[in-house]
């Protein structure tokens, strides 16, 4: 397949540039900074897998700012659906909709939950074991300084959490949110979830030949080929995209606290 060389001008750099410097003390760019930029030492434990999973599902299509009921379930109240408490019961579709359904302000709560009982199902079903192979290669990756080529191991594990896992991956799992779990997860520092902020982002910042679709980009090679604009652009600036995607996430709110950032992302 032929690669599409991208050239960029100065002023879409500088638009990348300028929103990472603005944004550079928020709490939540910080925290971002902190999980997934500095070297480290990373021991994932299954609760914490589960925690990211229900995070990508909780956030997908729906309102995720700090104030937002997804947010505020995610900070106080997710261990209400924790991976024992599902454990504990029969009908964890119903458990995980009847929970989200009387929390309130939050949508989808049945597809939520029957994403929980088919993904935990494989989990526990001897996926845990093969889950582990795959994330330790990143894992390797996170106690190393960033480097060039990183980003296809990133997004090779990503496709295995959307497409592969268990031989049809993860259930409601996508392109997006397989990468709101690794990135959760303090994981990638290349592939991110290229969500409507960050198409909207790109689309009054970038002089494209055509306008980013969030409705394609449900559509592997279409958020791949876009995903390979956003890290070639940042490339060039010399901002790491995980960085460039927190900054613009959190300039959509000026209510980001530093126990926001810790305890819901």
């Amino acid at each position: 397949m032929a690669q599409v060389e991208w050239r960029f001008s100065d002023e879409e750099v500088e638009s990348i540039l300028d929103i990472v410097s603005k944004q550079e003390h928020n709490p939540f760019v910080q925290k971002r900074r902190e999980q997934n930029v500095a070297v480290a030492d990373i021991d994932i434990t299954q609760t914490e897998f589960w925690n990211a999973h229900l995070a990508a599902l909780l956030t997908s299509q729906q309102r995720s700012g700090p104030d937002s009921h997804v947010s505020k379930f995610l900070k106080n109240d997710i261990d209400t659906l924790s991976l024992s408490q599902c454990r504990s019961v029969d009908d964890v579709s119903s458990f995980v909709a009847d929970t989200l359904e009387e929390y309130g302000g939050i949508r989808y709560y049945n597809n939520i939950g029957d994403a929980c009982e088919k993904n935990l199902t494989r989990l526990d079903s001897g996926g845990w074991n093969e889950l582990w192979e795959e994330l330790e290669r990143l894992i390797d990756l996170r106690g190393q300084q960033p480097k060039d080529g990183i980003f296809e191991t990133e997004r090779n594990v990503a496709t295995y959490l959307s497409n592969r896992f268990a031989g049809e991956g993860f259930h409601r799992i996508g392109s997006k949110q397989a990468r709101n779990i690794l990135q959760i997860l303090g994981l990638t520092r290349y592939e991110i979830p290229l969500d409507s902020r960050i198409t909207k982002w790109v689309n009054e910042n970038f002089d494209l030949p055509y306008h980013i679709s969030g409705a394609a980009l449900s559509t592997p090679e279409y958020y791949h080929f876009t995903m390979d604009i956003v890290q070639d652009c940042c490339s060039t600036a010399g901002v790491l995209p995980c960085i460039f995607d927190a900054a613009v996430f959190s300039s959509y709110d000026t209510t980001w606290t530093e126990s926001d950032a810790d305890e819901i992302f």
